[in-house]
């Protein structure tokens, strides 16, 4: 029997082989029948136009893998079938490369994510889809080192303003802007889930582009993501007036009756889909300005709040029947005059 590439092989016990392989292959041994299982045969291997068993695999100690492999038994199917011989050896040695150097480069981009996050976003997404990383983590990690080095600036000002000795204008320039660009940077990358490069990162990256890089590999500075760059039409009119309406229902809760039915003779507005909601909602904090009034003994307040609240009181066993306005829809009314 032949091995190919680095693999050594020796004859055991008749027809049975011993494969030392240092690179792992995706080969699984035989499981043993047991009192609860039936035998489940191992990987069946094409080698040397025969067909073998894996029986057995245990790892080296100075590394890789030990394969036993016997002819295979004529009593079991062929579940999962691998090739053994020169052309596949060598294909699964470059995929094992590759494979090694990817997870470098995962780890040196772990690394490095305190610089690698300043990059544009498109580049951020490329790195994480070859490394097999998430993009935003480096966003976030990048923005971190930031605000290192923002705690480290205000500290530094702070010494220099309790010693006398104010620091130069520039240095308060770099601390906000710094902090508010990072600030926007992690919020994008918490919230809306996406990578976002720094304007140092990006201006450096374009240099780079547009000098060394190859174009025709390199990732654009200026591409856009797949899925974002989608062009969303104008909204029918009739969908902006709903939309309108939905944004304002709690407004038009206020209105006179009659102008209530004739929004829901416009828009199929029905009142007591909110009506009792804004009502306890009213009321709750006008009692709460009853409270207040009382004890810093504003009379005013203490008027204009029990009346509010006596109002949605009022409202709230009318609203059982019918539509009921408030004093408050003189103030709605100017926000809901297109729905009119």
């Amino acid at each position: 029997m032949q091995a190919y590439g680095s693999d050594r092989v020796r004859a055991v016990d008749g027809e049975r082989v011993e494969l030392s392989s240092r690179i792992p292959k995706a080969w699984t041994p035989r499981v043993p029948k047991t009192l609860t299982t039936a035998e489940f045969p191992g990987t069946a291997v094409l080698w040397e136009e025969r067909y073998f068993e894996v029986i057995a695999a245990e790892p080296l100690p100075q590394g890789g893998v030990r394969y036993v492999l016997e002819p295979w038994p004529e009593m079991h199917a062929m579940r999962t079938i691998d090739h053994y011989d020169d052309a596949h050896e060598t294909e699964r040695l470059a995929e094992y490369r590759a494979q090694r150097s990817r997870e470098r480069k995962r780890k040196s981009a772990n690394a490095l994510a305190v610089l690698a996050g300043h990059l544009p976003a498109a580049v951020q997404e490329e790195i994480g889809r070859e490394l097999g990383i998430i993009a935003t983590r480096l966003t976030i990690l990048s923005a971190l080192g930031v605000y290192a080095v923002v705690i480290a600036l205000v500290l530094w000002i702070v010494s220099g303003i309790m010693s006398g000795t104010p620091r130069p204008l520039p240095a308060y320039l770099a601390t906000g802007y710094l902090f508010i660009e990072t600030s926007l940077r992690f919020g994008i990358a918490w919230l809306v889930g996406r990578p976002a490069g720094s304007a140092i990162g990006v201006l450096g990256y374009l240099v780079y582009y547009v000098t060394v890089a190859d174009r025709s590999r390199a990732v654009s500075p200026f591409a856009r993501e797949k899925g974002t760059v989608i062009t969303i039409t104008e909204t029918p009119a009739d969908r902006a007036v709903t939309d309108s309406l939905l944004m304002r229902e709690a407004l038009v809760t206020l209105l006179s009756p009659a102008d209530q039915a004739r929004v829901a003779a416009r828009f199929g507005y029905d009142y007591r889909h909110q009506s009792s909601l804004i009502a306890i909602l009213i009321l709750f904090f006008a009692a709460i300005g009853v409270a207040t009034s009382l004890h810093r003994g504003a009379v005013i307040s203490l008027i204009a709040a029990s009346v509010i609240a006596a109002e949605q009181i009022y409202r709230l066993a009318i609203l059982r029947s019918r539509p009921a306005g408030s004093i408050l829809g003189i103030a709605a009314r100017p926000f809901v005059r297109k729905l009119l």
